[in-house]
């Protein structure tokens, strides 16, 4: 599959860019529409028309429960990289638990990791969907410009 077999229906207007486009590729593929999300998820037709039609970013809560309900790709969405659909969905329990990739001997590192899982510690679900995903596209930066000081 491919991103020029895919034509997003008229209901999801006009061409957009980035992941509001990859969204409606998403939705094309699927053959799904703000409704059917909205009772497959609990996120409402209107957060679901606002990325739409007004352009606005995807929310954390949304992206979870594309991801859970779906098996949508977070990051195919946010960034296009990797492919639409993941094998196997995050769940809930993930987000909030560090992955292997935020280990290092540094103790720079080591001290902003530990104010990422204070953080998560009291964060709501939005908050950690958040950071997770902050953290999963800029942790590989943070380490290279540790390295490069």
């Amino acid at each position: 599959m491919t991103n020029e077999n895919l034509t997003p229906k008229k209901w999801i207007g006009k061409k957009k860019e980035g992941e509001i486009y990859r969204f409606q590729l998403f939705l094309a593929e699927k053959n799904i529409n703000p409704e059917q999300i909205q009772m497959d998820t609990g996120v409402t037709v209107r957060t679901v028309t606002n990325s739409i039609y007004e352009e606005k970013p995807l929310g954390a809560k949304l992206l979870r429960e594309l991801n859970a309900k779906y098996g949508v790709s977070i990051d195919w969405l946010v960034s296009g990289k990797g492919q639409m659909f993941v094998d196997t969905p995050v769940s809930h329990l993930e987000i909030s638990v560090p992955r292997s990739d935020y280990t290092n001997d540094d103790p720079r590192f080591n001290r902003i990791v530990g104010l990422v899982q204070e953080f998560m510690a009291n964060a709501d679900e939005d908050e950690k969907a958040w950071l997770e995903t902050q953290m999963k596209f800029n942790i590989a930066q943070f380490k290279q410009f540790l390295n490069d000081k």
